[in-house]
């Protein structure tokens, strides 16, 4: 955890704090938490052994911590964000990073481990009632440069999720959004085709221009199976509600 909170409730960052002003806290089970600061590892919170909360049960790589830091140092830099904050306690869910840009709220979701669908699916919904708008973005895999790409189901459910396209995060406040196509693979002695044949572990990663997350839409997505309405932040595509 990058943050956690002080004796006054207030949001302080792991790199910004001192341990004489402890106790800090986790704001999800308000556990007395470990302030962990040094030359080698990313300044963190951690729960004591034997906690039972969530988020001690998930822990972070440092590839993780590092990218909402750096997305976090980002948007500070930037005009018109306000109400930015890192780990933001919501109760139900808590995104990597929170702010507000055009009078509008947003989430940032950075993924890189393992994601259920239903999990996907819980905090995507949660999201949408609480009128917040919701970038997953994984961690640009140096994979997918290759022209070949095998895309965990989790990023295959946040492509269908946006209806065609996964935006990666590259660095910065910049991503890549990449579209899966198909991956054809060629005729074998197996194969009673002579026939190039669709792959159905691989994809045929398709690049578009790096773009700022900032340049990214409000979206409204209406209910399609097996998602509810929910509201997401990338760019529009088509018979989707733009605001």
């Amino acid at each position: 955890m990058l943050s956690a909170y002080d004796s006054n409730n207030g949001a302080v960052l792991a790199r910004e704090a001192h341990r004489d002003d402890g106790p800090y806290h986790c704001p999800q089970c308000e556990e007395e938490l470990i302030l962990k600061q040094g030359r080698v590892t990313i300044a963190h919170f951690a729960h004591f052994p034997r906690s039972d909360c969530t988020y001690a049960s998930e822990p972070e790589s440092a590839e993780h911590l590092s990218a909402k830091l750096e997305i976090y140092e980002a948007l500070k830099a930037q005009p018109g964000v306000s109400k930015l904050e890192v780990e933001r306690s919501l109760k139900e869910v808590r995104p990597d990073i929170s702010f507000c840009f055009e009078n509008r709220s947003i989430a940032i979701e950075v993924q890189i481990s393992p994601l259920r669908f239903d999990e996907l699916l819980r905090r995507t919904t949660i999201y949408a009632q609480k009128n917040i708008y919701v970038l997953w973005t994984p961690i640009l895999p140096m994979d997918v440069f290759s022209g070949r790409y095998a895309p965990k189901e989790w990023e295959r459910a946040i492509h269908e999720l946006y209806e065609g396209v996964v935006y990666y995060w590259v660095s910065g406040l910049n991503v890549v959004p990449i579209e899966f196509e198909e991956y054809l693979l060629s005729p074998n002695w197996y194969s009673s085709s002579s026939q190039e044949r669709p792959s159905k572990r691989f994809i045929t990663p398709s690049l578009d221009a790096t773009i700022s997350l900032l340049n990214l839409s409000a979206l409204n997505q209406p209910r399609h199976y097996p998602y509810p309405p929910v509201r997401l932040w990338g760019q529009p595509f088509e018979d989707t509600e733009s605001e």
